[in-house]
C-alpha cells in the first residue's frame, strides 16, 4: 500500500484539480473573514462585533461540497485511463487500492480544510476580533470537522470506486451532498420551528388583542422529535449546517457519528468493491 500512497500522493501534486480546489478554499477562508470584518466595520455604531469562531469553522460546511467534485472527478481516471487494472496487474491487491485511495482522499480533504484555516487565521487575526469558545471547546469542534471531511471523503470514495463511469459517480456526489444539505436546511427548520403560534385580532374599538397561542402543528414532539433531532446530529448535511452556522451543541457526539460513518462506508466499499467485475 505504501507505493499506492506514494503514487496517489505524486498524482496530487500534479493535479490541476487539487490545486484548484485548495486555492478555492482559500479564497473562501478569506472572503468569508473579510465579509465579516465589512459587516463588523458597517455596524459598528450599533456595537456589533464580529469574532474569528464565527467563520473559523465553515469549512465543515464547504468541505462536502468541494470533495464531491474533488473525489469523483479524481479517482474516475483510473477506471477510464485503465490504470486501475494496471495496479492490479502488478499485483496489488483490491484491498489496498480501496484503501489507499481512501486514505488520499481523507489527506486531501484534511488539506483543504487546512487551507481554508490558514485563510482566516491569516486574516481574521488582526481584522477580528478574538475566538470567544473555550480551547477544549475549539479543539472538539476542530476534530469535529476534520471527522465530517473524513466521513464525506469515505462515502465519496464508496461511490467513485463503485462506479465505473466518472461522470455518473460526480453526478451522484454532487447531487447527494446537496440532497443531504437541504435535508439539514429542512429538518433545522422543524426543530426550530415555535411551539405555539401567537395570533391576533382586531377588537371592536379598533385595539389589536392577542389571543391565546395555539400549538404549532409543525412542531415535532415526542418520539418524531428525537427522531428529527438523531437526523440531526448523525446525517453529514445536517453536521455541515450546524458547523455553518456555529449551532452545535455537542461536537464530540458529531464527531462520533462522523466516525461511525467513515468505518461503516469504508468497510461496506471495500467488500463491495472486492466483489466488483472490474472488466
Amino acid at each position: 500500500m505504501t507505493k499506492l500512497l506514494s503514487a496517489n500522493l505524486l498524482r496530487l501534486r500534479k493535479s490541476m484539480l487539487f490545486w484548484g480546489c485548495l486555492i478555492l478554499m482559500l479564497l473562501l477562508g478569506a472572503g468569508f473573514t473579510l465579509q465579516r470584518y465589512w459587516e463588523q466595520a458597517a455596524y459598528a455604531q450599533f456595537g456589533q462585533l464580529s469574532y474569528l469562531d464565527e467563520v473559523l469553522f465553515r469549512h465543515g460546511l464547504l468541505i462536502g461540497i468541494v470533495m464531491a467534485v474533488f473525489v469523483p472527478l479524481f479517482f474516475g481516471t483510473e477506471y477510464s485511463d485503465g490504470a486501475l487494472r494496471n495496479k492490479m496487474v502488478v499485483g496489488h491487491s483490491r484491498l489496498s487500492i480501496y484503501f489507499a485511495n481512501l486514505i488520499t482522499a481523507v489527506a486531501a480533504s484534511f488539506t483543504f480544510c487546512a487551507a481554508y484555516i490558514l485563510a482566516v487565521l491569516a486574516l481574521g487575526v488582526p481584522l477580528l476580533n478574538g475566538i470567544r469558545l473555550a480551547a477544549a471547546q475549539c479543539a472538539l469542534f476542530m476534530l469535529g470537522t476534520l471527522a465530517l471531511a473524513a466521513a464525506f471523503s469515505a462515502l465519496y470514495t464508496f461511490v467513485a470506486m463503485l462506479c465505473a463511469r466518472k461522470a455518473a459517480s460526480a453526478v451522484a456526489c454532487i447531487l447527494g451532498v446537496f440532497l443531504l444539505l437541504f435535508a439539514g436546511i429542512y429538518i433545522n427548520s422543524r426543530l426550530n420551528a415555535p411551539e405555539f403560534l401567537r395570533e391576533y385580532s382586531i377588537a371592536a374599538d379598533g385595539q389589536v388583542v392577542e389571543e391565546e397561542p395555539k400549538p404549532n402543528p409543525q412542531y415535532p414532539r415526542g418520539m418524531e422529535r428525537e427522531v428529527y433531532q438523531f437526523l440531526y446530529d448523525f446525517l453529514p448535511g445536517c453536521q455541515s449546517i450546524q458547523y455553518g452556522d456555529m449551532s452545535v451543541e455537542n461536537p464530540a457526539l458529531l464527531a462520533a457519528y462522523s466516525l461511525g460513518i467513515l468505518v461503516v462506508s469504508a468497510g461496506a466499499g471495500a467488500a463491495l468493491f472486492k466483489r466488483k467485475d472490474l472488466k
